[in-house]
Parts: C-alpha cells; structure tokens; sequence
C-alpha cells in the first residue's frame, strides 16, 4: 500500500480536444485506471471557515472501494448524522474547529493503476491537508491620552457613551482580531484621521494594532471599526454611536502644519477655527527664489471640508515646488469656536504636498517602502566602491516604520560612507522616468543619533538619490545638521532631477558621514523613498 501526503492536490477531469486537421491526440495510459481526486477550494490553499462546507471528490477510475475519513470531534460530513466516514464518490464537510486538519482518502484498485504518470499497485492513500480559519471577530479598547502624552483611562464602549474629549486631545484606539481578517477599516467621526485603512500584513506585524485618533471639532461623534476577509468570506462590524463628545478646550491653539492645498496656503491648526474669525490682513507671506516676493493675499477662509484648516488665497501668485512658502501671523480676531485666540507666529514654512509616487507605480519594481526587502545583504546590497564607502551597516525590520511595517536602519561611521542599490539576485530594481519632466525625490527619516556635527568643518554628512544609467554625478544632497530633527519622522527632500529622455534606471543610495563634521556615528532609519512630478519656478 502506498501513502502521499499532499497540501494542495487538484484535478478535476481532462479534456482532450481533436482537430479534425490534425492526426488524433493520443492519451498517455489511454483506458488505464487512475486516482483523481479533488477539493473545491484547492485553488485557495484549501482554506475554508469554520462551520462553512467544502467539498471534495472522488472522480478515479477503476476504483472499487473507497473510504473518507474525517478527523474525529472536529468535522462531519454534512447530510449525515455527523459523520465521520463515507463511501461516497463526493462529500461535503463542516469543519467545526480552526486549525489544521487532515481528510483521509482509501482508494482500493483492482490490479494497476496511475497517480499522474505513476504505475502502482492495489491501493492508494490520499491526505489532504486543510487549513480552517476562525470567524472573522474584530474588538477594540480604547484609551485617553493626556495632555504630557501619557496614557489614560479606558473609555467607556457603549452606544450613547459620549466619553468627554478636551478639544486637540486624542484618543488611543487599541484593535483586537480573531479568524485572520484581510482588511481593518476604521471610520472615526470627527477625528483626525477620520478614517484609516491596514491590510493583513499590517496586521500579521502588529502595525495595525493601535491608532491614534486627534479630535479637534466640538460636537460627538461615532466610532466604526469593519474587519473583512475575501476567501474564505467573512467580516464582523462593530459601531457604537454617540461614543466620543468632545468638548471646548482653554489650552492653547497650535499651528500642526502648513501645506499647499491646489493653489493655495492651508494652514492646519490644532482644533476648529471660528470662520468669523478669520481676516486676510492679519496673515502675511513671503516667497523666496532667487529672490523674495511678498505677494498679497486676497481671501482667508475656513476650509469648509475641514474646519480646522484656514485657506488663504494670493492675488495672482503661483506656488512652485522649488519655492521657499514662509507665513506669518500677528494677532489679531483669529480664535477658535471654543472661544481660544490664536497666538502670533512667525515664519513658518511650507510644506509642499508630493504627488503620486512614481515607485509605486506599475511601472516600478523598486522596493521604496521596504516591505517586500528581506534583509540589507539581499535587497540593498553594498556596491563596492572600496573605503570609505563601506563603513556602515544596514538592516532591515520592524522596529521603527513610517508606513507599513519595515524600515531600513542605517549607522554610518564617522569618516566613512555607505553605497547600495536595490536588488533582487542579481538584478538591479528600475523605475521609469519621462523625458522633460522635473522629480522631486524625497525620503521619510528617523534620526537616532546625529553624531557630533560641525557646521563650520566643511562638507556635512548627507544622503544622495543616484541613479543608474546615465548617473547625475552632480545631483543634489539632504544635509543633516546640528538642527535635524532627531526622535521623530520628518520628510527629507533629498533634489530635484530633470530627466533628458525617457528612461529606465536603478537607484544608487549613497550616505557620507566626513569625520572632518562628524565625530560619531550617523544613526537613522530611511522609509518610503518618494519620486513624484513637480513644477519649478523658471
């Protein structure tokens, strides 16, 4: 007797199709017995929910007995008094707990018979090994954060709740699944984000078990939290109404971010601004290239989309990606609708939004956001430049990400330098550009340690974006300084680059840390490498 193991075993029946141009197709062992056995899900890794049937089949010829057999306590045939056992050409099963289980098949042949292109003998054994996930369950807790960045109490999870939030506060929502869910969709009313979407690597990781949520609008709101699977289909929802009511706040309103919004200045603050509030002539702005314009600004408003976002529209101004945006504000009636006056600021710089990424395009096989890099020798190899260029280490994990789940970590000695591109094997990783078109090529970075810079000792440690073929040996740099963020992701602009033709290219990293400014180690983790079109000022 012989016994095979297999996880996925599928055939369902041959089709032989006869021109009637051609000489006939002959069958290999045309009129022999054969086992042929298959599982309704076998194209999905014979994954099935619990209590959902599947069903397997018994379509061999030559058999003369056979025998399924089902795990005891765990499944039953459907159809019959739970049981385990049958004789049947097909069956259909309800498994009854997760994990993975066997179906056993017994074939008896009279004499001869062929497994594929395999002659045996009298019998055959077959187990095929099915894979039985839970029911798709999704659960949250969730968690005030105090104004020192601590965390709280638990919030109170029922309809009607209304759990009092100080308006700019947030809330930490904590998730919790069973049964594998391929996707989480949160919805969160009121809060910023409003919503936030993680797919089942996230949240295999553990990158989608907490959420923080900032609530800056009065009012209450409701919480959503959705978990859903497409095969084996399943989902689970859970909403509660009325869960948040968040309330007016006497700390200070704050300016969280200043960005372009189409064509004009969005300015983000930490809570809902009084749109009576809002007069043009007590903001100003300066643009700097190769120059410094002071345009005028023609409208301020709240944005109606978002009530925390002032816009403010310039007379017959454009905004370019190479531009130096710098806003003012003197105090004035600005306030915000829990009656907060905004205090002065001075200066503050724009951030331009970036456009689509052209790494992640179809186009692009480069591993920008490192989630499909297995490790730095692998997929970010050293490139052999010789010293100093070899005086660094990279790794790639899960311990900081911007996005996703992986970042890279690099440490870059003092005096020394590092040199990557991204492969696969032996192959390098491309991307495409267009002839004519200008790029803005950025990156996410999370600076650990900055060593011990020196403004004053010549060229600083930095980080540039190469490119082969065609290599722009004369490309730009992000510097790091003494003034680099360290402790948080900030997004570095690292050049523009102006492409000649249209092409295909690998990327070539290169980080210096000279040791004439640095006297210790560059330690930084780099994420979501960014190539996006932009437009500069002539």
């Amino acid at each position: 007797m012989k016994y095979n193991l297999i996880h996925l075993f599928f055939a369902l029946m041959l089709f032989w199709v006869v021109s009637s141009c051609e000489e006939d197709y002959e069958v290999p062992n045309a009129g022999s017995k054969h086992s042929i056995v298959f599982s309704s899900e076998a194209d999905f890794g014979n994954q099935v929910q619990v209590n959902a049937p599947i069903s397997f089949g018994d379509v061999s010829a030559g058999v003369e007995s056979r025998e399924w057999i089902l795990p005891e306590g765990k499944a039953y045939i459907l159809g019959t008094d739970e049981a385990t056992k049958s004789g049947a050409e097909s069956i259909k099963v309800i498994f009854t707990e997760p994990g993975t289980h066997e179906v056993q098949l017994h074939q008896e042949f009279d004499g001869t018979f062929y497994v594929g292109t395999t002659e045996y003998t009298g019998s055959y054994d077959t187990a095929i090994s099915v894979v039985v996930l839970d029911s798709v369950a999704v659960g949250f807790k969730a968690y005030y954060i105090n104004a020192d960045g601590s965390i709280g109490e638990e919030l109170v999870l029922a309809n009607g709740a209304e759990n009092e939030v100080t308006a700019s506060r947030s809330v930490r929502f904590v998730l919790m699944v069973e049964g594998t869910p391929q996707e989480i969709i949160w919805s969160f009313g009121g809060g910023d984000p409003a919503g936030m979407e993680y797919d089942v690597s996230q949240v295999l990781s553990g990158a989608a078990e907490e959420t923080e949520v900032k609530y800056k609008k009065i009012g209450t709101f409701d919480v959503q939290l959705i978990g859903r699977r497409d095969r084996p289909f399943g989902g689970d929802t859970l909403a509660f109404s009325n869960l948040i009511k968040v309330i007016p706040s006497t700390d200070p309103v704050t300016l969280d971010a200043v960005r372009d919004k189409g064509e004009m200045i969005a300015l983000e603050f930490s809570r809902e601004i009084d749109p009576k509030s809002v007069s043009a002539s007590d903001f100003s702005v300066t643009i700097e290239n190769d120059g410094t314009i002071t345009p005028t600004i023609s409208a301020a408003t709240v944005d109606p989309a978002e009530g925390n976002v002032v816009l403010l529209e310039l007379e017959g101004e454009k905004l370019y990606n190479d531009d130096v945006v710098k806003v003012s504000y003197t105090p004035g009636s600005l306030q915000t609708t829990d009656l907060v006056k905004s205090e002065a600021f001075t200066d503050q710089v724009l951030s331009f939004v970036t456009s689509e990424n052209i790494l992640a395009a179809n186009t692009s096989t480069v591993q920008y956001d490192f989630e499909a890099s297995v490790n730095g020798d692998a997929n970010w190899p050293y490139q052999w430049w010789g010293a100093p260029w070899d005086a660094y280490t990279l790794a790639v994990g899960n311990e900081r990400s911007h996005s996703g789940s992986k970042s890279a970590r690099v440490t870059i000695e003092s005096g020394g330098g590092m040199i990557i591109s991204n492969q696969e094997g032996a192959d390098m990783l491309t991307f495409a550009v267009e002839g004519g078109k200008t790029y803005e090529i950025g990156v996410w970075l999370y600076v650990e340690s900055l060593g011990n810079i020196d403004n004053n000792g010549g060229e600083l440690p930095n980080l540039i974006f190469f490119y082969t073929p065609g290599t722009n040996w004369g490309t730009g740099r992000f510097n790091f300084t003494p003034q680099t963020p360290v402790g948080e992701w900030f997004y570095a602009r690292v050049t523009f680059e102006k492409f000649g033709a249209d092409a295909t290219i690998s990327p070539l990293i290169r980080g210096s840390n000279p040791s004439a400014t640095s006297s210790g180690d560059l330690v930084f983790y780099m994420d979501d490498w960014t190539i996006s079109e932009v437009e500069l000022r002539e």
